[in-house]
C-alpha cells in the first residue's frame, strides 16, 4: 500500500507542475475543494502530535495525502478536459463491474480464485462486503447513463443492461443493506432529475427482474450465508452459481441489443413516455400504500412496526440474521460504535484523539468482546478522532463541493433558466450522483478507509468539482480551430497544446517547483515506515543468526525511521533479552508503556516480561491491572492473571477497571 501511495503522490505532483508550468494559468474551478481537502489533510497529519496512536495516524495521514493527490488530479482533469464527462463515467462503471465480476467469479471458481475465502457475504477482492458494495452502488448512475444516453454506439449502450445485471447480483449477495439503501437512494435521485426515465426504467427493471432469483437461489444456499463453510461445500453450488450467471448476462445483453435497436428505428413519442411515466408513479404510490396497509392491519399495527423498527437500530444486542433475512433486517452493532464515538469526543472535543485512533480509544468504551478498527460512520469517527476541528473541516469541504456539482450539473437552486439536458450534462449528473452516492454510504460505514471505492468516488467528485459550469464551456471558433489543429499534430504537439506554448514565467516555474518539492516531500514521509518495518524484519533475520550487533544496528535504523511506532521498541527489547541484557530490555518496554499507554499491547508485553523472564508475578499482576484498565474487556488479560496468580499461590482477586 506504501508503495502504491507514493506512486499516486509523485505523479500527481509531476501532472500538476505540468499543470501550473503551462501558459494558460489554473482557472480557480475547484480551488475551494481542493484547499479545504488539504486542510483537511494537514490536520490529518498533525494530529499525530498528540495522537494516543501515532503509527496509526501516521498510516492514516498516508492514506490521507494519497487521497488528496487522487482528488487534486481529478481536479485538473476537470479543468483541462471539462468536457470528457462521459469518459469518466465510463471508466467509474468499467472499473466497478470488472471488480464486481471477479468477485462473482470466485465465486464460481472457488479453489482457484477464493481458497481461503472464510466469510459467506461476497467481499473478495478487498475482504469487506459494504467496500464491494459501495463500489457496486456509486457506480449505478453510470450504469443508468449509459443504458438511458441518447447518443453513442447502441452496442455499447446495450452493455449497460448486463453490466447493471452484474451490480445489482453483488448488491444483493454482499448482503450489504446500507450499500443497497444507497443504491436505491441513487436511482431515485437520478429518475427525479434526469429527464430520461423511459430509458433509464428499463435499464433498471430488466436486470432487477432477472437478478432477482439468481439471488434468491443463491441466499438459500450455506455457501453464501453461512461463515466457515468448507471449499467442498463451496464448490458444489460453484458450478450451477457460474451458469446462472451466465445464462443472466447473455439475456440482459440480448434485451439491451433488441431495446437499443427498437429506439434506433423508432423514438417513442411524448405522449407515451408520459404515460408510461404515468403509471409507473402510480404503481409506486399503490405500491407504498400497500406496504402501509399491510403494516397497518399486522399484529403488532404499523407504529408498533415503526417502534419495533426504531428499537431494533438502535439496540446494541439485537441479533442480525444472515441471508435474506439480513436484508429485511435494520439490527446492527453500529449503535454501539457510535456511542462509544461520542463518549471518545467528550474525552477531547475541539481535536480529538488522533486520526485513525478509534480502534484503540474505544477499548475503554467497550461493553463487550467485539474488535473494531472504525466507527463505521465517517462524521463520527472524525468527531472522535479530529474533534469539532476536523467535523468542521469535513463540513465546509462538503458544503463547498455541493455548490460546486450544482453549478456544474445546473442543478443550482435560484437559477432562472436551466441548461438543456444535453450528453454532456445526463453524463456530468451520473458522475456527481456516483460521488454523492459514495458519500452517503460512507456515513454509515467505514469505506472510506478501503482505498478501491474511495478512489473512484474521489475521481468522480474531483472532476465534477474542477469543471466548472456548463454555461462557461461554449468554445470560441479560434479555440476550436486550434484544438482540431492539436488533435491532428503529433505526440509532442499535442503536448504542448494541452499544456500550452511558451515559456512560463517566474511565478509558474516557483509554484510547480514548490508542487514537486511538497510531493517528494510527502512522499518521502509516506515511505518511512515502510522502511522501518524492512530494518526490523532484517533484525529478525540477524537475531535468527545470533548477530546480536547487526540486529542492534538495524532496530536502531528503524526506531529512527518511524519513531511513532512501538514495534520498534518491541524488537529492541527481543534483541537485548536474547543477549542476555534483560534488565536494558526491561526498560525499553517500559519506555513503550510510557510513550504508549493506551495501548494495552505495551502493556501486556511489559507484563509477559515480568511473569516470564524477570519471574515477578507480583509485578505483573500489577502491570495487568494497569492493562484492565486500559481495556477491561480484553481476552487476554485474564489468562496471564491466572498464570501470575498460580506462581504465587495467592487467590489474589482480577484487577478491576478503576472507576467503571
Amino acid at each position: 500500500m506504501a508503495s502504491f501511495e507514493v506512486v499516486l503522490l509523485l505523479g500527481a505532483g509531476l501532472v500538476l507542475a505540468l499543470l501550473f508550468l503551462a501558459p494558460r494559468p489554473w482557472t480557480g474551478r475547484g480551488t475551494a475543494t481542493l484547499l479545504l481537502f488539504g486542510a483537511f489533510a494537514v490536520l490529518t497529519a498533525l494530529s499525530v502530535s498528540w495522537s494516543i496512536a501515532p503509527a496509526d495516524t501516521v498510516e492514516e495521514a498516508s492514506r490521507t495525502l494519497a487521497y488528496l493527490a487522487v482528488f487534486g488530479l481529478a481536479v485538473a482533469a476537470g479543468q483541462l478536459r471539462p468536457r470528457a464527462a462521459g469518459v469518466v463515467a465510463g471508466a467509474v462503471l468499467i472499473a466497478s463491474a470488472v471488480i464486481c465480476g471477479w468477485s462473482l467469479l470466485s465465486r464460481v471458481f472457488p479453489a482457484q480464485l477464493a481458497q481461503n475465502v472464510l466469510g459467506a457475504r461476497l467481499g473478495e477482492p478487498f475482504d469487506y462486503w459494504n467496500a464491494l458494495g459501495a463500489m457496486a452502488a456509486l457506480a449505478v448512475p453510470c450504469a443508468l447513463w449509459l443504458g438511458s444516453r441518447r447518443e453513442g454506439n447502441p452496442l455499447i449502450g446495450a452493455l449497460a443492461y448486463p453490466a447493471m445485471g452484474v451490480l445489482a447480483l453483488t448488491l444483493l449477495l454482499t448482503q450489504s443493506r446500507g450499500a443497497l439503501a444507497t443504491a436505491v437512494i441513487a436511482a431515485a435521485l437520478w429518475l427525479a432529475i434526469v429527464p430520461l426515465r423511459l430509458r433509464s426504467l428499463a435499464v433498471l427493471l430488466l436486470p432487477a427482474l432477472g437478478v432477482a432469483p439468481v439471488a434468491a437461489w443463491a441466499l438459500s444456499k450455506d455457501a453464501f450465508t453461512q461463515i466457515l463453510q468448507p471449499l467442498s461445500s463451496r464448490e458444489a453450488v460453484a458450478g450451477d452459481f457460474g451458469l446462472m450467471v451466465l445464462v443472466l448476462c447473455a439475456a440482459l445483453l440480448a434485451a439491451g441489443l433488441a431495446i437499443e435497436l427498437a429506439r434506433a428505428r423508432r423514438v417513442p413519442s411524448l405522449r407515451l413516455r408520459r404515460r408510461v411515466g404515468a403509471a409507473v408513479a402510480a404503481f409506486a404510490s399503490a405500491l407504498a400504500l400497500a406496504g402501509l396497509v399491510s403494516l397497518g392491519v399486522s399484529e403488532r399495527g404499523l407504529a408498533g412496526t415503526v417502534s419495533d423498527r426504531v428499537s431494533d437500530l438502535t439496540s446494541e444486542s439485537a441479533p442480525t440474521p444472515s441471508g435474506a433475512a439480513r436484508l429485511r433486517s435494520v439490527s446492527s452493532s453500529r449503535s454501539a460504535y457510535w456511542r462509544q464515538a461520542g463518549q471518545i469526543f467528550e474525552e477531547r472535543p475541539l481535536l480529538g484523539r488522533g486520526a485513525n485512533t478509534f480502534g484503540l480509544a474505544r477499548l475503554r468504551y467497550r461493553k463487550d468482546g467485539l474488535a473494531a478498527q472504525h466507527a463505521h460512520g465517517f462524521l463520527v469517527q472524525t468527531l472522535a478522532d479530529l474533534g469539532l476541528a476536523g467535523a468542521a473541516l469535513a463540513l465546509a469541504l462538503l458544503a463547498a463541493w455541493l455548490t460546486a456539482a450544482a453549478q456544474a450539473t445546473g442543478l443550482a437552486p435560484g437559477r432562472r433558466r436551466r441548461p438543456e439536458w444535453t450528453h454532456e450534462r445526463v453524463a456530468l449528473v451520473a458522475v456527481a450522483l456516483s460521488a454523492v452516492t459514495f458519500g452517503l454510504q460512507s456515513a454509515i460505514d467505514w469505506t472510506w478507509f478501503v482505498p478501491g471505492p474511495s478512489i473512484a468516488a474521489l475521481v468522480a467528485a474531483g472532476f465534477v468539482a474542477g469543471r466548472g459550469p456548463l454555461s462557461g464551456l461554449r468554445a470560441r471558433p479560434a479555440a476550436a480551430a486550434g484544438a482540431v489543429a492539436t488533435a491532428s499534430a503529433g505526440p509532442r504537439a499535442r503536448l504542448r497544446g494541452l499544456l500550452g506554448a511558451g515559456p512560463p514565467d517566474g511565478a509558474r516555474t516557483f509554484t510547480a517547483a514548490a508542487v514537486l518539492v511538497t510531493a517528494a516531500l510527502c512522499a518521502w514521509a509516506v515511505w518511512q515506515p515502510e522502511r522501518a518495518d524492512r530494518a526490523t524484519d532484517r533484525a529478525y533475520e540477524l537475531l535468527d543468526e545470533r548477530d546480536f550487533k547487526g540486529a542492534s544496528e538495524q532496530v536502531l535504523r528503524a526506531r529512527e525511521l518511524d519513531p511513532y511506532s512501538p514495534a520498534p521498541l518491541f524488537t529492541t527489547a527481543t534483541v537485548l533479552a536474547e543477549a542476555g541484557r534483560l534488565p536494558a530490555a526491561y526498560h525499553v518496554l517500559e519506555k513503550a508503556v510510557s510513550e504508549h499507554p493506551r495501548d494495552p499491547d505495551t502493556w501486556l508485553r511489559l507484563a509477559a516480561f515480568e511473569l516470564d523472564r524477570l519471574d515477578l508475578p507480583a509485578r505483573a499482576i500489577e502491570t495487568l491491572g494497569a492493562a484492565a484498565a486500559v481495556d477491561p474487556r480484553s481476552p487476554a488479560i485474564p489468562p496471564m492473571v491466572q498464570r501470575a496468580q498460580a506462581t504465587l499461590a495467592i487467590p489474589l482477586p482480577p484487577p478491576q477497571s478503576p472507576g467503571r
